[in-house]
């Protein structure tokens, strides 16, 4: 029954950090452009996303427009961004779960998040909705096995699969600094996984008008939203885990560890990426391919071979 209740205790966290994460992202977009973002809803705005949340969740949408397959994509999509993100220790004594190879897990499901990205644009009645499936599907290949494979090199690396053990090696200096290179792909690859820019194709907005979510209106876009945030917090976490120490102190500061420090060190990746959005322009979708399949697979398997 504990479990219970620290697990939902847990994923309402997660969602409420994801809605104010949509917050930060305007914000601080929001001022590159010189212009204050959203400021009408509470005290500088902190009641925007409420006010977002219930504005979708009251705004109709019929079900009857949309597949049983395309509902079950949503559903997955939710579904895999919140037990992905249980796979993250806070600490070496808080975790949610805690399997012995955590890498193949974490592998396992953002295949499972990135396969449902997938099924709710091809199962579309639009065939804008359809286009951006297609393009999630080429997304989903050419990414998936740079990814895959910078865990491998992790692991030799590490000599092992488990977060927890990869971030009591970090006790002292960061893998960012010792394996500064594959750090630099994997947060590559981290935006590609994420879709922010300048890789974020499934979203499109002024190619393809919002790409494969062009369907979705109401509850069922909340959920979509919602879960890219999740996703966005999820990749920053694991990146903050693999090569930035997790939950070891911040700067050394001894008070700053455990979650404190993971929660500092993933939204300084977050907001780092945000500020990537607002400074770069979108690639195409074959720069993309070739710098999945030209560079990044390349250099990772040369890494696994000589390194």
């Amino acid at each position: 029954m504990i479990f219970i209740i620290k697990t939902a205790i847990f994923f309402v966290s997660c969602i409420m950090a994801a809605a104010y994460c949509s917050l930060l992202e305007r914000k601080l977009i929001g001022r590159i452009q010189l212009r204050l973002g959203p400021t009408e809803c509470g005290f500088f705005g902190l009641l925007q996303p409420l006010a977002d949340a219930l504005k979708l969740f009251f705004k109709r949408n019929s079900l009857k427009n949309h597949s049983k397959q395309s509902i079950i994509g949503i559903w997955m999509m939710l579904s895999s961004s919140l037990l992905q993100l249980s796979i993250i220790p806070l600490s070496k004594e808080i975790y949610i779960t805690n399997f012995s190879n955590n890498l193949l897990v974490i592998i396992f499901f953002h295949a499972i998040f990135a396969f449902s990205e997938m099924l709710i644009g091809t199962q579309s009645r639009s065939k804008y909705g359809i286009i951006g499936g297609i393009r999630s599907y080429l997304q989903l290949i050419s990414s998936h096995l740079p990814f895959i494979l910078s865990m491998i090199c992790i692991a030799i690396s590490t000599k092992s699969l488990n977060l927890i053990e990869i971030i009591e090696m970090q006790n002292t200096c960061p893998f960012a600094l010792k394996t500064l290179p594959l750090f630099i792909v994997f947060f590559i690859i981290s935006l590609i996984l994420a879709n922010k820019t300048p890789f974020d194709f499934i979203e499109a907005e002024s190619e393809i008008v919002s790409g494969a979510y062009v369907e979705y209106g109401g509850i069922l876009f909340a959920i979509i939203y919602l879960s890219d945030y999740l996703n966005l917090i999820f990749i920053s976490a694991v990146t903050a885990s693999l090569f930035l120490g997790g939950y070891q102190a911040f700067l050394g500061i001894s008070f700053l560890a455990g979650p404190i420090a993971l929660i500092i060190k993933t939204s300084i990746i977050i907001a780092f990426i945000i500020l990537i959005r607002a400074i770069l322009p979108r690639y195409k979708q074959t720069q993309m391919l070739e710098i999945c399949w030209k560079i990044l697979t390349p250099i990772l398997a040369a890494y696994i071979v000589f390194v």
